[in-house]
């Protein structure tokens, strides 16, 4: 078990060593990555599950009867919506990306996965409708997710509603971080959506530069408490064997300060790589 493992991580590696089954391996898989410890040691630990989990994902895909749906992530973080059958979902996915869903007044009118991309201050999210069949293949999308946008209607019954979702989420183990909506009621803002996610995601923003130019447009996504070597390592790995030094504007003392490699960074800093 790993250094500052968390009880969930150790609950989630007895059930994956227990494990029967293909599904209930990637279950547990999926459980182990979303609990694994955030310290800097842990990322070996992390890249080792994702591979394992990758690896029996490929042998998942396309067998039939199988729990676990496999679907290509695209962009830099990966969020499911999930509401009631009716709540607007579609109508979201298309207000919010260049997703284009079948929107009907009939119920269920969504039979599978439909997903759209947004851009929001140069990070790339997709978005994933899952049908409100709650099928646990459709559902193994969420467990394996970035994080959830629960949608409610909100000219429906909210006590009612909150109380199915709450109870699907715990019978599917889905415990990504999570943001509530209300729709048909009040007026949506995708800024305002989107940075409320992203603020429980654990992950931040970085726009690397070039000397006496702007910054880039294009985030670099990291894990919370990324330091400069894993910025570098990010963009190329050949940037921390050869590195001098970087400056940073944003969370330094002095804007353009001189920093090395274990510096940490936070969300939203500009970093300028010399090496």
């Amino acid at each position: 078990m790993p250094i500052n493992a968390t009880p969930e991580f150790a609950l989630a590696q007895k059930r994956f060593l227990e494990a029967k089954t293909r599904d209930e391996k990637i279950f547990a898989l999926e459980e182990m990555i979303k609990f694994a410890p955030k310290h800097k040691g842990g990322d070996k630990l992390l890249a080792e599950l994702k591979t394992k989990l990758s690896k029996l994902r490929a042998k998942t895909e396309g067998k039939k009867g199988s729990r676990a749906f496999v679907l290509k992530k695209e962009g830099d973080v990966q969020v499911c919506l999930i509401g009631l059958t009716q709540s607007g979902k579609s109508t979201l996915l298309s207000e919010l990306t260049n997703a284009r869903p079948k929107i009907s007044s009939v119920n269920y009118t969504t039979t599978k996965p439909e997903m759209g991309v947004a851009e929001w201050t140069g990070v790339k999210i997709q978005l994933v409708e899952i049908p409100s069949t709650f099928e646990p293949h459709w559902l193994s999308i969420a467990q394996s997710c970035d994080g959830i946008i629960f949608v409610y209607d909100g000219a429906k019954n909210l006590v009612e509603q909150k109380e199915k979702l709450s109870a699907l989420a715990e019978k599917f183990h889905l415990r990504q971080p999570a943001v509530e909506v209300e729709t048909k009621k009040q007026k949506l803002f995708a800024e305002k959506l989107f940075s409320e996610i992203w603020k429980k995601l654990n992950l931040i923003r970085i726009y690397t530069k070039q000397p006496d130019r702007p910054p880039e447009k294009k985030a670099l996504v990291l894990r919370e408490n990324s330091n400069v070597r894993r910025a570098c390592f990010s963009v190329h790995k050949d940037f921390v064997k050869h590195f001098k030094f970087a400056r940073v504007w944003g969370s330094a003392k002095i804007p353009g300060e001189r920093v090395g490699l274990e510096y940490v960074l936070r969300d939203g800093d500009v970093l300028e790589i010399h090496a």
